[in-house]
């Protein structure tokens, strides 16, 4: 993996530093275990992947977990000191940081879901948590060298499983899968320095017949999943399902954009899901 060619600034999450900052303090002082989600963070393993952005953003989402109701509130209201404030659109959850323009989604979970689900009266709006607490444990920091931040993000495999979630609650979100489909791409390069060194955990990849960089990513990300799921027998299942229904189709929506994003046939999109379904499948 080589990322000499990229630099920090032509991905999403290089212009956000002020914002890190500031919620990377205030968690801090409230206790609070957070990590970056989202587009940001699919940044973070492109990056690493040496892998070109699909595409900007100027939005940042944060995962926050809390006890309840009362302490999200005095969260914000912190953050409203350090020149945050309400967004525009009335989401109980985003805030405005006027001095660098950017928009950020507070996305609670923890204890303050009932059922998977948080609540907010304003707007009678209800947030999903699935998967949050389980991907939660397992962030890794990002460096920041530049501004001297270390940022916890979703791993890679982390976001996958939290991208399924959210296109299966609301399929109308074809980016979802987009996202999905494009770390899948950029697994072999996320993953081949851990790959090409004495004992590799995951050096099995090479014996396969038929071996391919994308199907061989694609099973380390599987395993690296797994890690995840085992936690969770419900979470897997439906992970599980999810994907076997995808193969079951003769081309099912998952697999039909990781093969316009691979520019591969649907038989080859088939053979990169079907390595990810091994591994959380049996295991």
């Amino acid at each position: 993996m080589s990322t000499s060619s990229k630099t920090y600034k032509d991905y999403s999450f290089a212009d956000h530093a002020e914002v890190y900052r500031i919620i990377e303090q205030v968690c801090a002082a409230f206790g609070i275990h957070y990590y970056l989600i989202g587009a940001n963070a699919r940044d973070v393993a492109l990056f690493r992947a040496g892998t070109k952005p699909t595409r900007g953003t100027a939005d940042v989402d944060f995962a926050v977990m809390l006890p309840d109701m009362e302490g999200y509130e005095a969260f914000k209201t912190k953050l409203k000191t350090q020149g945050f404030e309400d967004a525009h659109g009335g989401m109980p959850y985003r805030l405005f940081h006027r001095s660098s323009n950017t928009v950020i989604d507070l996305l609670p979970y923890g204890q303050i879901a009932q059922e998977n689900t948080v609540s907010f009266t304003e707007r009678s709006v209800e947030l999903s948590t699935v998967g949050m607490d389980e991907v939660g444990q397992h962030t890794e920091a990002f460096e920041l060298k530049d501004v001297g931040l270390s940022v916890p993000v979703t791993p890679a495999h982390g976001i996958v499983i939290l991208k399924m979630i959210a296109w299966s609650e609301t399929p109308s979100r074809t980016k979802d899968l987009d996202d999905i489909a494009t770390l899948l791409e950029a697994a072999w390069g996320l993953y081949q320095d851990e790959l090409f060194v004495e004992d590799a955990e995951h050096a099995d990849v090479f014996d396969a017949d038929d071996f391919d960089t994308e199907v061989a990513g694609a099973t380390v990300m599987g395993r690296k999943m797994n890690d995840i799921l085992m936690h969770n027998s419900q979470l897997k299942a439906t992970i599980n399902k999810m994907i076997a229904d995808d193969l079951s189709a003769t081309a099912g929506p998952i697999s039909v954009v990781i093969a316009g994003t691979m520019k591969k046939d649907i038989a080859h999109a088939n053979r990169v899901l079907t390595a990810i379904q091994k591994e959380i499948s049996d295991s």
